[in-house]
């Protein structure tokens, strides 16, 4: 009796291509487990930092052009006691050096992102891998971070509409949109710090926090719960706003 031939080999299955990046963008708003499980196949990060460095560039200039930073600095140094009881002079003076800075300050904003980003991305890396030995690349840890600051070009959408379809004389530059607590409140009786706590309460910045915790999670090389990475994420977010609010209880 014959041997039965030889079954031959099951087929290796094909790699499934990967995300190209507008899908990755779009991902990331409703999908954005697909996106950051893409991250550990290739680990870019300017597209989505070149797209939030040229919508913030033209929400600066929307402001430039609605509301002008001239006014913007009138309306900070407003805001403070101390700067009233200087010289008119010495005010002026204090007014055109604010809205310069500000004004040309804003068109170095894709600098500030990048190496805000990088910095960011430090942190979060030493956090995760020492912490909880998470094991993610720096290169890694900077896409994560890209991507998940991709909600700020809803803010900077929501403040573009908000100039061009409402009155520019209610704009507020420290908190142009309504998407914290402290925007419904008046900034001139409201207690600093109270005030500073409660812009943290930002939707957006919420949003970000989350992204970036499940960013961290999904590429950690040992198991992280999406939850416990999001928790350390928003340890480090609360961190910082504490001390905001701490820097305003001093000025004020």
């Amino acid at each position: 009796m014959s041997a039965a031939p030889p079954m031959p080999p099951e087929p290796m299955p094909s790699p499934q291509p990967g995300l190209s990046e507008p899908a990755r963008i779009i991902n990331t708003f409703i999908a954005p487990g697909k996106t950051f499980e893409d991250l550990k196949r290739k680990a870019s990060w300017w597209v989505p930092w070149l797209l939030i460095c040229l919508i913030g560039i033209a929400t600066h200039v929307t402001i430039d052009k609605k509301v002008g930073f001239d006014q913007i600095a009138r309306d900070i140094m407003a805001q403070s006691p101390k700067v009233q009881e200087q010289p008119q002079e010495q005010q002026q003076r204090m007014v055109s050096i604010t809205a310069a800075s500000t004004k040309y300050g804003g068109y170095a904003l894709p600098l500030f992102g990048l190496l805000g980003a990088l910095a960011c991305a430090a942190v979060l890396m030493a956090t995760f891998n020492f912490g909880l030995q998470a094991e993610i690349p720096f290169g890694q840890s900077v896409a994560i971070m890209m991507y998940g600051w991709l909600p700020n070009i809803v803010l900077y959408i929501l403040i573009m509409v908000s100039l061009l379809a409402g009155n520019p004389d209610n704009f507020h530059f420290q908190n142009p949109v309504a998407t914290n607590l402290a925007f419904f409140l008046d900034f001139s009786t409201t207690s600093k710090p109270m005030y500073s706590l409660l812009t943290g309460l930002d939707v957006i910045n919420l949003w970000v926090v989350a992204l970036l915790g499940m960013g961290f999670a999904v590429n950690s090389k040992k198991k992280i719960s999406i939850g416990t990475a999001i928790m350390v994420v928003g340890g480090w977010y609360f961190l910082i706003r504490l001390c905001l609010a701490g820097l305003a209880a001093i000025r004020s």
